[in-house]
């Protein structure tokens, strides 16, 4: 064997040497990932680098979804080899190696590189296909144990509400037979006091069984345009205590649905009263009404200091307040949210510039022939 020969052959080994090393560390960063995945798809990249036949030379540039790697400035003429990255047998990206094609061109890349190029970039679809599988169990267990533990409660405040429900009718009753047969002022004024607070906590008890589900529904032809006003001109009292004005926005179209008027009652009162509480004095609440083709929208907005973003997620959660002790019970926006769940619809919450929150409500349209086709909407 001459020297030219086994020069060629010393290169080859070492190349190939290179290659495996390459797919040796490759698979080691992966099984070391620490849950930062920019980190270990940058270790790939510097372990890719190194693989190659001029290391210093070579720019390695990768692109998976949201994440992007360079290891260096990409010259602005290059050449390239470049592998795609699927994940379940999708292109999500891929990997490329560059050289300036000042100095290199096409044929200073190898064969054997494209094919370890290829491996690397299964490697990194694989391991990303764990990474999401891994979060998709996570949540998946999430949502299971969230669940128990909304029937749990749902189930307690079910059997609670029925508790209740006879000593308070008790109270109610009683307290109003004793208005009607006692003359004494001071008498009916403490008694005016139980009847008030005894119907507070009748109400209570409604949001109590409209959470739990026990509250039956019985759909009926509506005018929601009518029904709205109707709600918030009861609230009257409770907008001129804080000196509010409402706006009403609304076009002269039909907005005739099949649903529960009591639980259209109750998304509208729930919705106002938060954003009564939240307006500041002397501000404005706004409601609009109207359809986006088979969905009715309903929006209320206020001036308020807005929901932080930390209790976004955390707002509809059963008994989650910011009101103090005695003020409120946490089920207002819950019992709206399994309202409008109920009923195939969705709520988000929007930020109003510059101040405030809009709380939108998206219910499909309903016909009173087709109730029984109702399907989930999803905003």
């Amino acid at each position: 064997m001459d020297k030219m020969q086994k020069s060629s052959v010393e290169h080859k080994l070492r190349e190939r040497v290179k290659e495996l090393t390459c797919l040796y560390d490759v698979t080691s960063a992966v099984l070391q990932h620490d849950g930062t995945i920019d980190v270990t798809l940058d270790r790939i990249c510097k372990i890719v680098k190194a693989a190659y036949q001029y290391p210093n030379d070579a720019v390695i540039e990768l692109w998976l979804e949201s994440h992007y790697i360079l290891t260096a400035a990409i010259p602005l003429s290059s050449c390239n080899q470049v592998s795609a990255i699927n994940v379940f047998e999708e292109d999500l990206g891929f990997i490329k190696v560059h050289y300036n094609m000042d100095v290199y061109s096409s044929a200073h890349f190898l064969d054997e590189e494209q094919l370890l190029l290829d491996k690397v970039a299964h490697e990194i679809g694989n391991f990303f296909e764990k990474l999401i599988i891994m979060e998709r169990e996570k949540l998946f267990q999430s949502n299971i144990a969230q669940a128990d533990r909304r029937a749990v409660l749902h189930e307690i405040t079910a059997g609670i509400a029925h508790e209740l429900n006879t000593p308070l009718a008790n109270i109610l009753g009683f307290a109003e037979l004793i208005k009607e047969n006692d003359l004494s002022v001071q008498i009916n004024e403490d008694v005016s006091k139980i009847i008030k607070s005894a119907i507070y906590s009748r109400e209570i008890v409604k949001k109590l069984l409209l959470f739990s589900g026990e509250m039956p529904s019985n759909p009926e032809v509506i005018d929601v345009k009518e029904s709205i006003l109707q709600c918030l001109s009861i609230l009257s009292p409770n907008f001129r205590k804080k000196s509010l004005d409402f706006l009403f926005i609304c076009d002269d179209q039909s907005y005739i649905m099949f649903f529960d008027n009591i639980q259209l009652t109750q998304i509208i009162f729930n919705l106002a009263l938060n954003a009564i509480y939240a307006s500041p004095d002397g501000g404005i609440i706004k409601v609009r009404l109207y359809k986006e083709k088979r969905v009715m929208v309903i929006e209320m907005e206020d001036e308020g200091e807005g929901v932080p973003e930390k209790l976004m997620s955390k707002v509809f959660e059963p008994f989650f307040t910011t009101k103090p002790v005695g003020v409120g019970t946490g089920l207002g926006l819950s019992v709206v949210q399994g309202i409008v769940k109920t009923n195939g619809g969705s709520i988000q919450i929007l930020a109003n510039k510059p101040l405030g929150a809009i709380f939108k409500i998206q219910l499909p349209i309903i016909k009173k022939h087709g109730i029984e086709k109702r399907k989930s909407f999803d905003s």
